[in-house]
């Protein structure tokens, strides 16, 4: 082929104005136009995004959904033909769940041989999709659409990244045939600034009526799931909270850390005891607040405030909220906040609000605190006493990743953080991790990121291209086998459905055991710490010398084995 820019260029460039900072890529053969351009941007000198090479299309996925959340930038990922649409199809969903604007492509071919242009054989044999490859995506994204032409790829691209970015965000998908790649561009002369997605909010009138709601009430309530991990939006929330002194309950669904919990308006992730109490509750980017749906307030006015509420991957999602304030949640609280200082709120009432929800603060301190202690005189290892020794051997700056399932809710109860980067759900859909703690790790490379995953969610995910990425990329994880040799959750729901059952009486279960390899081997392949802790007494060191590893550039494998059946809520 002749060296002329040609469709490869086309899509860098509409990258760099996307201002999108990293291509992520489980690489395939259709991508030798794309890798020319970047070949040029790097003889050039010209600024563009960076590129990562992944051994799975689920970790590129991952990582660049993590990376898009906790940035607010758009990234890209480059797949392989339909095949590699199917093998991150996860995560793709995942990304449209969490409402996370990245822009995914992978191309096909057309004439298969038949002509000047020779693909490959395996076109034609193996990898073509009838109707398009867009047909196997489509119920994963938000817009998908193919480019079979050099005149408009650019512009698609753009406005591909353009409508991802738009309410509701979600994933976009093109698909770009090799022809079309090759084929010559020309460079527009003055190509737009691309501008970033707008900010919506409510009418003020809607924000007034709220906040007289908020004035008049005597025991609002706050549920939380996403505000995180805007700080913006989380230090917002806190404003807010303090100026109405209500508590605030964080969801089950909660993907981030939202609320501080040294503020004495933090109660857990227990909604259940103030449901009888309060007379409004105020559903801030949470979407599931009760379960089961109707379990909701019998004597308050419910309110959600969201940027969208409503949301089209849920088969079934019912807040019955009888208001909503639709919009940028962090310009809406701090609107709301305003709104409810100028109204006037009863000082009285207030103060004694504040003292009321201080004291079941404190209760529910000093009750995590007691479980940590009595952890510490157990023969066997407990998840508060894993939470408490890792926050005392590691530096405040951690991220944790969690993908446990009987060990997540205590997990999230004895973590502590005073910002909305401490701790990250991973995504819906076992096996997505240790891809996604890449992709916090690549966002936020001063902070120690460790991964809290159970023996079952660790088998789901990609561990080898997983570990390799990691150290070819410096991106060093603390990843924490929660191992109980079994997948509990199947165990608990066997238990509640068949509570008579031969299962039990015959202590007979199918599709729960695990017999685990030595996973904390898995950290030779490249050189990393790995260690099996089974004495809570070795516990400490092991996490110490875990994180020696860390700091000095090599991922760390703990195989901590916590025998018992944990619980699920």
């Amino acid at each position: 082929m002749k060296n002329y820019q040609d469709g490869g260029e086309a899509i860098l460039e509409a990258f760099r104005r996307l201002k999108t900072d990293y291509v992520i890529s489980s690489p395939g053969s259709e991508w030798a136009s794309f890798w020319e351009a970047l070949a040029r941007q790097k003889r050039d000198e010209t600024n563009g995004p960076k590129y990562i090479d992944c051994g799975h299309e689920s970790i590129a996925v991952n990582m660049a959904t993590a990376y898009t959340k906790i940035t607010g930038r758009l990234q890209a990922v480059l797949l392989h033909a339909g095949a590699g649409i199917l093998q991150g199809s996860m995560a793709v969903d995942a990304a449209n769940s969490m409402e996370t604007p990245i822009l995914i492509m992978s191309g096909e071919v057309l004439g298969y041989g038949e002509g000047a242009f020779d693909p490959g054989s395996q076109w034609y044999r193996n990898l073509s999709v009838p109707g398009g490859t867009q047909r196997l995506i489509e119920p994963m994204v938000k817009w998908t659409q193919q480019v079979a032409s050099i005149d408009t790829l650019h512009e698609t691209i753009v406005r591909a990244g353009e409508i991802a970015q738009r309410t509701p965000k979600g994933p976009t998908y093109l698909c770009v045939p090799m022809e079309t790649m090759l084929e010559p561009w020309d460079r527009p002369g003055a190509p737009r600034d691309v501008p970033p997605a707008p900010k919506l909010q409510p009418f003020a009138e809607d924000i007034d009526l709220i906040a007289q709601y908020i004035a008049a009430a005597d025991c609002p309530i706050i549920s939380v799931e996403n505000v995180g991990p805007s700080k913006d939006a989380f230090d917002a929330l806190v404003e807010f909270a303090e100026t109405i002194s209500a508590p605030v309950v964080e969801g089950q669904a909660a993907f981030f850390g939202n609320f501080p919990k040294s503020n004495d308006l933090y109660l857990g992730q227990n909604i259940e005891p103030l449901l009888d109490k309060t007379d409004l509750a105020l559903l801030i980017e949470s979407r599931a607040p009760w379960y089961p749906p109707s379990n909701t307030p019998k004597n308050a006015k419910i309110i959600s405030i969201s940027e969208n509420p409503l949301k089209r991957h849920m088969v079934h999602q019912a807040m019955h909220a009888e208001d909503y304030l639709e919009g940028d949640v962090t310009a809406t609280l701090r609107a709301l906040n305003a709104a409810v200082k100028r109204i006037g709120l009863d000082g009285i009432k207030i103060s004694k609000r504040r003292k009321k929800w201080r004291e079941k603060h404190d209760a529910w301190r000093t009750n995590l605190a007691e479980k940590e202690q009595h952890g510490e005189t157990l023969p066997k290892i407990t998840t508060p006493l894993v939470m408490k020794t890792l926050q005392e051997v590691l530096s405040t700056d951690c991220s944790v990743v969690d993908e446990t399932i009987v060990h997540q809710t205590e997990i999230r109860e004895h973590l502590s953080w005073d910002d909305p980067l401490t701790f990250f759900r991973a995504p819906s859909g076992l096996g997505q991790g240790l891809g996604y703690a890449l992709g916090v790790k690549l966002a936020l490379p001063e902070r120690t990121v460790v991964v809290t995953i159970g023996d079952g969610s660790f088998m789901y995910n990609p561990v080898v291209p997983s570990l390799a990425l990691s150290d070819e990329h410096e991106l060093p994880l603390l990843i924490l086998i929660f191992n109980n040799s079994q997948y509990a959750v199947m165990k608990h729901f066997h238990k509640r459905f068949y509570p008579k059952g031969v299962a039990i009486e015959d202590n007979d279960f199918y599709g729960v055991n695990i017999k685990g390899p030595k996973y904390e081997e898995s950290a030779a392949m490249i050189g990393g710490y790995g260690h099996r802790v089974e004495d809570p007494s070795e516990l400490r060191s092991a996490i110490e010398t875990a994180y020696a590893s860390v700091k000095a550039g090599k991922t760390s494998v703990l195989n901590i084995i916590m025998p018992g059946d944990g619980d699920v809520r």
